[in-house]
């Protein structure tokens, strides 16, 4: 198989389940940049010059965008011709509506890779929804990764015979439980953007409510984003300098080892008012791998990665009260937590092995 994969950015620190799929699937080449990627990850352009220039090709995308499409599916058959493709995984769902009509006309099967907002967000599905009813009936494969999604997709669409529910994987040979050493305060940690949808603020209310029961906990915060600096300044009016800590966005290595020194994992993942939404955050995965019981919310695919009571305590979004009840309980019971890590390590080994679900993905494609 000359699979070829299609991705919006060249690299994204929050989009490291992207940068798994190209490893795991090992495609013969990588196209990226915007939802009508032209960029070779391996270098060079489909395009030649002046059109490989993103000034000249942003100026004509943005004033003829019907024709810059044209223009786009024309070079972008020229390249997959020219590569022998035979088969194309475009991830999220604005980005495969933008490569259909190349792959229709070469009679190249395509698949698209939902990941999150671009089943859920008003704003996407208002400009993307017609299209989709059109298009995903007609791809090899639909891939969702949650049932959650699966329901959102057939709310716009309809049953779809090819719509698949295929988890992420984590690497569980990597991502496993390091050796705790003895200290005096209970960690907890946090690993994702700061961006509306992950409520970094419900977070660290929540925080503050073990606070008053456990004075010296900690609480390790790693990413960045537009509401960075709005926690940053919550922390600090409320005078929760000496037990957050901000580290900003971070190495892979670095955020496995901080993981690996934790003893609980907390995200308040909710859906946003103009719909966006998780899909299955990939470092809820990887938490669980490492061993870490995992305190969040009934949210997208989160209900399936987190047994409920068993590898972790979820409770109803926006509800940081209750959030904070669970960290209590937590911090206040670490056979509890060891029983809960151990669990959730065992259901990332049964359920998301990174090579077993890439194996899923493989046989979707071929």
């Amino acid at each position: 198989m000359k699979l070829l994969i299609a991705r919006s950015n060249f690299f994204s620190y929050s989009e490291t389940f992207i940068d798994q799929q190209i490893r795991q699937l090992t495609p013969h080449a990588v196209l990226y940049e915007g939802w009508q990627p032209s960029n070779i990850h391996a270098g060079g352009s489909i395009y030649p010059f002046p059109l490989n220039l993103l000034i000249f090709r942003g100026s004509l995308r943005n004033l003829f965008p019907a024709f810059y499409q044209k223009i786009y599916t024309y070079f972008l058959k020229k390249y997959l011709k020219k590569t022998e493709t035979d088969c194309l995984l475009a991830n999220y769902g604005p980005l495969g509506m933008h490569v259909f009509t190349a792959c229709q006309s070469l009679n190249i099967p395509f698949a698209v890779h939902f990941h999150g907002f671009d089943a859920s967000e008003k704003k996407t599905i208002s400009r993307y929804g017609e299209e989709y009813r059109k298009v995903l009936p007609l791809a090899k494969a639909v891939i969702v990764v949650s049932h959650v999604m699966k329901m959102d997709i057939e709310g716009i669409c309809g049953p779809l015979e090819n719509l698949h529910v295929l988890p992420y994987g984590v690497d569980t040979e990597k991502f496993k439980s390091g050796t705790q050493m003895p200290r005096q305060s209970i960690q907890l940690i946090s690993v994702g953007r700061f961006t509306a949808k992950k409520a970094p603020m419900m977070s660290i209310k929540a925080f503050q409510i073990l606070l008053e029961k456990i004075p010296n906990a900690q609480f390790t915060m790693i990413g960045d984003g537009e509401l960075w600096e709005e926690a940053k300044k919550y922390v600090e009016e409320n005078g929760l300098g000496k037990n957050v800590v901000f580290m900003g966005q971070q190495k892979p290595d670095l955020i496995l080892e901080k993981l690996q020194e934790a003893d609980i994992f907390i995200q308040h993942s909710i859906k946003t008012p103009s719909g966006d939404s998780e899909g299955t955050p990939n470092s809820i995965l990887e938490a669980s791998a490492c061993g870490l019981p995992i305190v969040s919310t009934l949210h997208a695919g989160i209900p399936e990665a987190v047994i409920q009571g068993e590898t972790g305590i979820l409770v109803q979004e926006s509800d940081f009260k209750a959030m904070g009840e669970a960290l209590i309980s937590l911090a206040n019971d670490p056979t509890l937590r060891i029983k809960m890590g151990e669990s959730a390590r065992k259901h990332m080994l049964k359920n998301y092995e990174i090579k077993t679900q890439a194996e899923k993905l493989k046989g979707v494609l071929q």
